[in-house]
């Protein structure tokens, strides 16, 4: 059984001794306990402020510097940047302590405030000082941003590619200037693997020749696009089209028009269809979709799970 220590807490409260003892658990059982806690923090999925598992996480680090440098590991592996001083902040502190290049494995890239899009500068910021510096980087979220024509070189971009452990996108709640952009993003990482893109507008209107775009994207699996504009989503029937996506997940849009929107689903559905093993329709309570509309959408799908969406 392992030694509980006894530490000295001296008091600052007046008549109190100074000589009491508090008992104090070895390291490495309070190294298990944060572990635990630790392994209850799903990474699958974005943390919104207030996640429990990492509160408490956040809450063991303050306890002493000894509970700091044991939570260190597991509140690095996900790194929030929301300017270009915590891109800054975050390459020098990479400088300062390389052993921190091999704990991060996401980055999430966002505007400065929660759920309000704003410029995205930092992206390119990001790609030019950390790459090649953080080698098992496995998912980039760019989330709460508008992507502002000239904020980001495309050549930056293309300098995605050095993340060579990067095999998974998100995008949510983002405004891009044209597609041009998505296109180069998702070719920029040739490893993908998983692809979620959700609230996803543009302020291109005009659709684009597919032909005109770059892409690289044959190892595409997992594909979810839901609530996304239509030259969006023109080009993921695209990306569709040229992977062999295994799973497809599909927001039909909330429209007034449902044939349109049942039309554009139909067309999705179909660029997959050679591939696709199992198909998710995600359908807004509120959407005038009919039922007959819906039936026409799902066409000779096999493998389907309605789910509304809440």
């Amino acid at each position: 059984m392992a030694r509980i220590e006894v530490i000295t807490a001296a008091s600052t409260s007046e008549g109190t001794s100074h000589g009491s003892s508090i008992p104090r658990l070895p390291v490495d059982v309070c190294e298990r306990i944060i572990d635990y806690i630790a392994a209850g923090w799903n990474m699958d999925y974005l943390i919104a402020k207030g996640e429990p598992h990492l509160t408490a996480l956040t809450s063991c680090a303050l306890v002493c510097q000894d509970w700091y440098y044991l939570t260190w590991y597991h509140l690095r592996q996900h790194i929030h940047l929301r300017d270009r001083k915590d891109v800054l902040s975050l390459s020098k502190t990479l400088r300062a302590k390389p052993r921190l290049r091999e704990v991060i494995q996401q980055v999430v890239i966002s505007g400065a405030s929660p759920e309000k899009r704003q410029p995205l500068r930092h992206l390119g910021t990001f790609v030019a000082m950390l790459a090649g510096k953080v080698p098992r980087l496995s998912r980039i979220t760019i989330e709460d941003a508008e992507w502002t024509t000239g904020s980001v070189r495309m050549e930056d971009i293309g300098l995605l590619g050095v993340f060579s452990n990067i095999d998974a996108l998100d995008l949510s709640h983002v405004t891009l200037s044209s597609v041009a952009q998505l296109s180069h993003l998702v070719s920029a990482l040739p490893r993908l693997r998983y692809v979620w893109c959700f609230g996803v507008d543009c302020l291109q209107k005009q659709h684009v020749s597919p032909a005109s775009l770059p892409l690289n994207c044959a190892n595409l699996e997992h594909l979810d696009v839901r609530w996304v504009a239509p030259v969006v989503e023109d080009v993921f029937v695209h990306i569709s089209r040229a992977s062999r996506v295994r799973i497809l997940e599909l927001g039909v849009p909330n429209e007034v028009n449902a044939s349109s929107a049942a039309s554009r689903s139909q067309t999705m559905l179909d660029a997959s269809s050679t591939s696709a093993e199992l198909v998710q329709l995600h359908i807004a309570l509120s959407s005038p979709v009919r039922d007959d509309a819906i039936d026409a959408t799902v066409g000779r799908f096999s493998y389907l799970s309605l789910e509304p969406l809440r």
